[in-house]
């Protein structure tokens, strides 16, 4: 409107001082001081209905031309050829991406499919034909159900156009296939999935087999480590010397680690293989907390470390969990934290329950976890710089990690050098505990 009303009077005033001159010009004759000013009136108009002009079409051209806006006519031809130069730029741009892009999908060993937003097979790599099998040819326009017979995968695709990526495992044509399904948005809002596939069979026989292997050592093993321990209980009753007395004990020393380790490989085993399940059941937090710090609590004197408890949870809350279980977890983070605490430190378990989770904290004043070893410390065997002078078998935490995914949650650490760790185990909130199910902490 501003602008509007500017021009208006613009023109206004002009033609009220040709208007005049014209009529002065009439009356008395016209006169050289007339002539230049109808002159300069009449090309201040031109001149600016010519801006006028242009203007409209310089500001869209100034956007596409990154700021370099025309400011005359004289200058439109430039900027239009300007404008096509960049629009020739951008058809070949596009015309060598949509030739590179069929290259590198035809040379990728990974299969890719992609659905529409009709649910529809939109493209699709040979890979993706070699790994499903020959023998079902994939097509443009093939629906889900006709790529994906099982009723998992179709689930699992419908999870992916609702915004949720997943995965799961798929046999097809004598091979094992990895599949993983992703939310395909490049706008911003979910227009189709993208799915992945990988041929997983060697890992998985490779895995299969080290299972087997870990399993059936851990077995076999048990039997003569008996054996030792009985022979080493027996020299121990007999009137040794003093020298064979102390090497009995160190035999039994060696035999106590053997089958702490024995033990461990063999609950490992069980949780990677899927030999383990879970029984859950409802039982009182109180009562289960109870029974944990009795467990714990001559550990800790013996470590002479105070054991401390934080509850923040509703008075009466019962958990359906598997609590045996949740029990082996802490269990293994509060021996941890008591045996790298110092004399006279304090380890707190605090527990927190409310309607969004369960999170459960072991906090202790220990050396310490350099953040380079982090994330390696959940790993099968591996030890930390500060924990090898410690006893142990470098499985506890391996265990730990498998049980809170088998449980539907997940273990994280929090830690700097000489400040402490803390572990954090986090547990989905708790279903709706019926009346029926038995109550009660586990027994030891």
């Amino acid at each position: 409107m501003p602008v509007f009303l500017g021009r208006a009077l613009i023109c206004l005033v002009s033609m009220l001082f040709l208007g005049f001159g014209l009529g002065m010009s009439v009356h008395k004759g016209t006169s050289i001081l007339w002539s230049l000013g109808f002159l300069g009136t009449l090309g201040l108009v031109v001149f600016l209905m010519a801006r006028w002009q242009v203007r409209p079409l310089s500001e869209p051209l100034g956007q596409l031309l990154g700021g370099t806006r025309p400011r005359s006519i004289e200058e439109l031809p430039r900027a239009w050829s300007a404008l096509e130069r960049e629009n020739d730029d951008l058809k070949e741009r596009a015309a060598r991406e949509d030739r590179l892009l069929p290259g590198i999908m035809a040379r990728l060993e990974e299969g890719v499919l992609l659905f529409g937003p009709s649910g529809n097979l939109e493209q699709f790599n040979p890979a993706a034909q070699r790994h499903l099998g020959l023998g079902a040819p994939l097509a443009k326009g093939m629906g889900v159900g006709e790529v994906f017979r099982d009723q998992v995968g179709q689930d699992a695709i419908q999870q992916a156009f609702r915004g949720t990526s997943c995965e799961w495992r798929l046999a097809r044509a004598g091979r094992t296939l990895r599949v993983r399904a992703i939310p395909f948005a490049p706008l911003g809002s979910v227009s189709g999935v993208l799915l992945t596939l990988d041929d997983v069979t060697n890992q998985e026989a490779l895995e299969t087999t080290r299972q087997k292997f870990i399993s059936n050592v851990s077995h076999e093993l048990k039997t003569p480590v008996t054996a030792i321990r009985i022979a080493a209980e027996n020299l121990q009753e007999e009137r040794l010397e003093e020298s064979a007395q102390a090497s009995a004990q160190s035999i039994m020393r060696s035999v106590d680690r053997l089958t702490l380790l024995l033990g461990d490989l063999s609950e490992l085993s069980r949780i990677e293989s899927g030999a383990l399940h879970l029984a859950p059941v409802c039982f009182d937090l109180a009562g289960f907390l109870e029974s944990l710090m009795r467990d714990l609590q001559p550990r800790a004197a013996a470590c002479e470390v105070e054991l401390a408890l934080k509850v923040d949870a509703p008075e009466g809350t019962k958990l359906l969990a598997d609590p045996l279980r949740l029990h082996q977890v802490l269990e293994n983070l509060l021996s941890n934290a008591l045996k790298f605490s110092p004399v006279g430190g304090q380890v707190e378990l605090a527990v927190r329950v409310n309607s969004q989770g369960q999170v459960w904290e072991v906090r202790d004043q220990g050396p310490g976890i350099p953040e380079a070893e982090q994330g390696r410390i959940f790993e099968r065997f591996y030890r930390a710089q500060a924990a090898k002078a410690k006893p142990g078998t470098g499985l506890g935490l391996a265990i730990v990690k498998h049980l809170c995914r088998l449980m539907g949650g997940e273990v994280a650490v929090e830690s700097r050098p000489s400040e402490g760790a803390t572990f954090r185990v986090i547990l989905p909130p708790q279903p709706e505990a019926t009346p029926q199910d038995p109550a009660g902490p586990p027994s030891r």
